[in-house]
């Protein structure tokens, strides 16, 4: 999130020492490094031909860093939305943003009882999440991600292998690749039918010891794979 710095500096109208002084200060604070809206353009002439630099300056620099700034969540955020009026059915995926990680759910109905989830999970940090949302559904709700985006859009993953829901043909290509379970507690896979997310769409899955080596065959009739606690996929 960027933020402003803005230091005032009080004009000083006896010596053009201090003046050069004020705007030594101000140029500091104007390169204050990545994700500091640089609006210093604005505050750093003080004194001087300050008033005629500042009106054509300001206007011409403010929108273009407020432009390129939007590192808000594209797509859909977080929270309860109503299928049909705050989000439409279909396939829809995310990055975990949060340091503890996402979370989602399909719901039937919105009394918020466990009876109400169709599906759920928790997605780690840095991974991709996936998931089908029906017309049947009611709502769908989110914590902890960016934007959910629609999943035939470009990739989030950046060609990584890692964890998370990889769609397969986008994310990952069909082969046999091998992965070292990581996590203290060892690694999980499943290759998947589909993206609902229930026990239904899992067409295979394993878990492996911390450690040891998974070897797994994605079908090219696969729709996405699933795997957390592993180093990198390598395709064999």
């Amino acid at each position: 999130m960027s933020r402003d710095v803005k230091n005032a500096f009080g004009a000083l109208a006896l010596a053009a020492v201090v003046a050069a002084s004020a705007a030594g200060c101000q140029s500091k604070t104007g390169s204050a490094g990545p994700g500091v809206n640089n609006t210093s353009t604005t505050a750093s002439a003080v004194g001087g031909s300050a008033p005629k630099t500042t009106p054509t300056t300001s206007p011409k620099t403010t929108p273009k860093t407020t432009a390129s700034a939007p590192a808000a969540a594209k797509g859909l955020g977080g929270g309860t939305l109503i299928v049909g009026k705050d989000i439409q059915p279909g396939t829809y995926k995310a990055i975990a943003t949060d340091t503890l990680g996402g979370y989602w759910e399909r719901d039937k109905d919105t009394s918020g009882t466990t009876d109400s989830v169709l599906a759920n999970d928790n997605v780690a940090q840095g991974e991709q999440a996936v998931i089908t949302i029906l017309p049947t559904d009611k709502a769908f709700k989110s914590s902890g991600f960016g934007g959910w985006v629609p999943a035939a859009g470009p990739s989030l993953t950046g060609g990584k292998l890692g964890g998370g829901t990889l769609i397969v043909g986008v994310d990952i290509q069909p082969g046999t690749y091998t992965a070292t379970a990581t996590a203290s507690l060892g690694g999980y896979w499943e290759r998947e039918k589909d993206t609902l997310g229930g026990t239904d769409s899992v067409l295979a899955n394993d878990n492996v010891d911390a450690g040891a080596k998974a070897t797994v065959t994605i079908s090219a009739s696969d729709k996405a794979f699933k795997s957390s606690g592993f180093g990198p996929w390598v395709k064999s």
